[in-house]
């Protein structure tokens, strides 16, 4: 696509005394740039993708899209803000896929990637492919608008029909959702989080909200329990929206570690996946399988299967007399039904097994500290992912809340998850919180292997075979 053309109505000035570039590929990362692409100057939190021109027109680059250059011998498209271009360029240059393909997005504090999951395992069981975007297949819960826009035409060339994706409130304030049609929008809870980026609750709730609108998307089923939830639902009635009011309440509820029976439309309901949060992410997922065309019966065959999803109330058996629970439980109000929900099914004691990552809302640390000391009966402090922050200055944050002294402070993670299992006595249950899924942890700029589930099974492993357990 040639480079007028690729930014034809678009508000800018076109900075060339040479030639109208053919454009192949949109790219904002100058590491990635190969000949044919434009160059995004894309300003972040701690880098500006103005620096980095020189190195980007070393690889190759066509043209750049940039907000303020001048005398460089490369065709350049001038703006007043690149974020807000970026989406439409992203989108263009791949022939905008999100008008070819049926994409859904959900939003919230907690249960997106489960929602996500859980759909697109219903619409699979049905023979309709489906694909997923979010924090189980990407770095980012929602990738920039070029590698997005990428993939949803990835995915159009390859058949897929349905596109189930996590949408994040750092997606939605940066824009790189932008320019991307939703079959339907979801909404399943609102907490703290995230306040290191939005500053209040006030602004963290208002960017979740953006999603609920007519730019977006036509449809939408929104969890209407809290204040939040009644506030987008009304938001988006007003906008013109189809929504589905979703109340969880009233559903008579029961789970255990594998399994939770609940009542949906008439019908009892069983999904073979326990915990406090299925039922619920499973309700959300159910509606917006309605809203894509399924009949109620077929979802309840598709819920009635479920595999489940990696790192999110995942049960790891131990011995005989005691087991564990894996889970991505990382904010108050995560950790605290987390806990309230073992409390229901467990017999003896709920050992927990948690920190807090590094360089990240650092407001919620207290608060999950108290939440621990109130809901766990052992709680041994541990590094989540520190990144460049001190491990031990992060757990003494947590402490700080916390309404009991910890059991045992251990950086070590390992050493942690093994001072869990010797404690752990009949009945009991262990809960590693935190990190769910991730195969690594961040510290100090580096990337280590670490599985919280292949540490507990290894503890579990070397105790047997050396008779201990």
């Amino acid at each position: 696509m040639l480079l007028s053309k690729l930014t034809a109505d678009i508000e800018g000035l076109l900075d060339s005394n040479q030639v109208d570039p053919e454009i192949k590929r949109v790219t904002h990362d100058s590491r990635e740039v190969i000949e044919g692409d434009i160059f995004c100057c894309l300003r972040g939190k701690t880098t500006d993708g103005h620096n980095y021109i020189q190195e980007a027109i070393d690889s190759g680059a066509s043209a750049l899209l940039a907000e303020k250059v001048s005398g460089l011998d490369i065709p350049t498209f001038l703006v007043e803000n690149v974020r807000a271009v970026l989406p439409l360029v992203a989108s263009r240059i791949v022939g905008d896929p999100s008008k070819e393909i049926n994409v859904v997005g959900v939003t919230g504090t907690n249960g997106k990637t489960s929602v996500v999951s859980m759909l697109a395992e219903i619409l699979s069981t049905y023979g309709t492919p489906t694909a997923t975007i979010g924090t189980l297949t990407g770095m980012l819960t929602t990738p920039e608008s070029p590698e997005l826009q990428r993939e949803l035409r990835k995915y159009c060339s390859e058949g897929v029909e349905v596109v189930a994706m996590e949408v994040s409130s750092h997606s939605l304030v940066q824009k790189r959702v932008s320019k991307t049609h939703f079959s339907s929008v979801a909404f399943t809870n609102l907490s703290h989080d995230h306040l290191d980026f939005h500053g209040t609750m006030e602004d963290y709730y208002l960017a979740k909200g953006l999603l609920f609108s007519r730019e977006f998307s036509k449809r939408g089923v929104i969890a209407t329990d809290s204040d939040y939830g009644r506030s987008y639902f009304e938001k988006a009635i007003s906008s013109g929206m189809e929504v589905e009011e979703l109340s969880l309440k009233n559903r008579n509820v029961v789970f255990t570690q594998k399994s939770s029976s609940f009542d949906w439309r008439g019908e009892r309901v069983t999904i073979p996946l326990g915990g406090p949060f299925a039922y619920s992410n499973a309700l959300v997922s159910a509606e917006i399988a309605i809203q894509l065309g399924l009949e109620v019966a077929e979802v309840i065959a598709g819920l009635n299967s479920l595999n489940g999803v990696p790192g999110r109330f995942e049960p790891v058996s131990l011995t005989q007399e005691s087991s564990a629970i894996i889970d991505y439980a990382h904010t108050p109000s995560a950790l605290a039904e987390l806990l309230g929900g073992c409390r229901k099914i467990v017999a003896g004691r709920i050992i927990l097994v948690f920190g807090c990552g590094g360089e990240r809302d650092s407001e919620k640390r207290p608060l999950m500290g108290e939440v621990a000391s109130v809901g766990a009966d052992v709680n041994i402090l541990t590094s989540d992912n520190p990144r460049g922050e001190d491990a031990e200055k992060i757990i003494s944050e947590i402490a700080s809340g916390m309404s009991i002294k910890p059991r045992v402070i251990e950086v070590d993670r390992r050493k942690a998850i093994e001072q869990a299992f010797n404690e752990a006595e009949s009945g009991d249950l262990i809960v590693v919180a935190g990190r769910g899924h991730e195969e690594y942890q961040e510290i100090d700029g580096k990337k280590i292997p670490f599985s919280d589930k292949n540490v507990l099974l290894d503890v579990v492993s070397k105790a047997s075979s050396s008779g201990e357990r």
